[in-house]
């Protein structure tokens, strides 16, 4: 029976470390862990002691540094805003609360219900002395069952969380959406210490609140994850929104040109034979018409204002880090499709190139300013150094792909600038210079 009773600790402290992991994993799906490995092996050791505590009722001091060290390592080794770090705080908290407290007073409970043993006396050797080894041996069954219990629990969890990760790190959610969230979250941390701290009758009376706390908690996570998802969706309208007003403003734009060409054979044939001041001042507003019409669809800024935040959504829909710094206001001298051709293929390309590689290595920097007369662009991006071939496209098909950087090349050329492609350690970089007009 010994032998068992053995075992039994040494498979108990297996579980009690397989569930203090779960959950160290379930909190970093919520809230990421900063990215050095030492912080990420550093937050274990406080976990050890403050995911594994033991609550009962009456009892603040456990409660309150519990509380105090969770919270300390919340915003210390985990990274994000505090909003966020705070939301952590109290969803996993009362849940870890709550969930310890079952484990250690239910299996109690059951204990002493089923075994009918006495209080348990300890002699001055600290050694218990007034239990059989039946009554022991079942204590430590107990105990084994509730380590299962709080190890298949932390795995639904985990399993859980990372169903919403997506949902949640899609999108940040606005610092006045966040308060509110942690707000109606805080609501769960106090249930948890008016409970501990002034219900002082029997461990079952409140079974039921526990329980509900933690389905509070995990409401709260599927709150989360819906706020991030209406956020996406609102800034998506938003930028459709922008879209079709840039498109609806090509569109008026084109209906000018129609009615120009419709009524210029006309124009041009009283032009024709007449030599007069109306037929000066004619041709003069005629002219007017047209360069009016090529100041507007040459004004590129915006058109690349609509590509870089059609990347930059792209890019953090794939966990791509994306940095862009555009500063230079003669961006008309270049045709629309131009700008796509440049700013679109060589960002496409970029993040290709990003998903190959792991997340926290993904990423694309694109800097474009004056310098003197000459247009500066240049776009960088990690990515696998074994792809050296920069004249050939990675994907199958090559018929229809490759030729994003000829189409660049040609670009650049048509504007009598230079394109310089090169791939050195892991870093691709596209380099462009172009000559700004008078």
């Amino acid at each position: 029976m010994e032998e068992i009773i053995g075992f039994l600790d040494k498979f108990n402290y297996v579980q009690g470390t397989a569930h203090i992991l779960l959950a160290y994993f379930a909190i970093a799906a919520f809230v990421p862990l900063r990215k050095h490995w030492i912080p990420r092996l550093l937050v274990l050791l406080p976990y050890w002691f403050i995911i594994a505590l033991p609550i009962y009722l009456d009892d603040p001091w456990n409660i309150s540094l519990g509380l105090l060290g969770f919270g300390l390592c919340i915003f210390v080794f985990y990274s994000g805003k505090w909003e966020k770090k705070l939301a952590a705080v109290l969803i996993f908290y009362p849940m870890i609360v709550a969930v310890n407290f079952l484990q250690y007073n239910v299996s109690g409970d059951l204990f002493f219900a089923f075994s009918h043993a006495p209080n348990p006396f300890y002699d001055q050797a600290d050694r218990l002395i007034n239990w059989s080894s039946e009554i022991l041996l079942m204590n430590w069954v107990f105990y084994f069952l509730s380590e299962t219990t709080q190890v298949l629990f932390w795995m639904g969890v985990l399993l859980f969380m990372r169903r919403k990760k997506r949902q949640i790190a899609s999108v940040e959610i606005e610092r006045r959406t966040w308060l509110i969230a942690d707000i109606m979250m805080l609501v769960s941390t106090i249930a948890v210490f008016t409970t501990i701290l002034f219900v002082n009758q029997a461990n079952y009376v409140v079974y039921p609140l526990f329980v509900v706390i933690i389905l509070g908690a995990l409401v709260g996570v599927s709150l989360v994850a819906y706020m991030s998802q209406s956020e996406q969706m609102a800034r998506e309208a938003q930028r459709l929104s922008q879209q079709f007003a840039y498109y609806e403003e090509k569109l008026k734009a084109e209906e000018k040109v129609r009615s120009l060409y419709h009524d210029m054979k006309n124009h041009l044939l009283l032009l024709e034979k007449q030599d007069s001041r109306e037929a000066r001042e004619m041709a003069a507003d005629l002219r007017r018409q047209i360069a009016g019409y090529e100041d507007y669809v040459h004004t590129g800024n915006d058109f690349l204002d609509i590509i870089l935040r059609d990347k930059a959504r792209q890019a953090k829909e794939n966990q791509v880090d994306f940095s862009a710094a555009v500063h230079f206001e003669q961006g008309g001298f270049m045709e629309l499709m131009d700008i796509s051709t440049i700013f679109g293929n060589a960002l496409d390309n970029a993040l290709e190139a990003s998903l190959k590689l792991p997340p926290e290595q993904r990423l694309i920097t694109v800097k474009a300013e004056r310098v003197r007369d000459m247009l500066s662009v240049v776009l960088e991006n990690n990515c696998v150094p074994e792809e050296a071939d920069i004249d050939r496209t990675s994907k199958k098909d090559d018929f229809l792909h490759g030729f994003g950087i000829r189409n660049i090349k040609k670009a650049v050329e048509k504007y009598a600038g230079q394109c310089l492609i090169r791939q050195e350690n892991g870093c691709f970089q596209v380099k462009l210079l172009l000559p700004l007009p008078q």
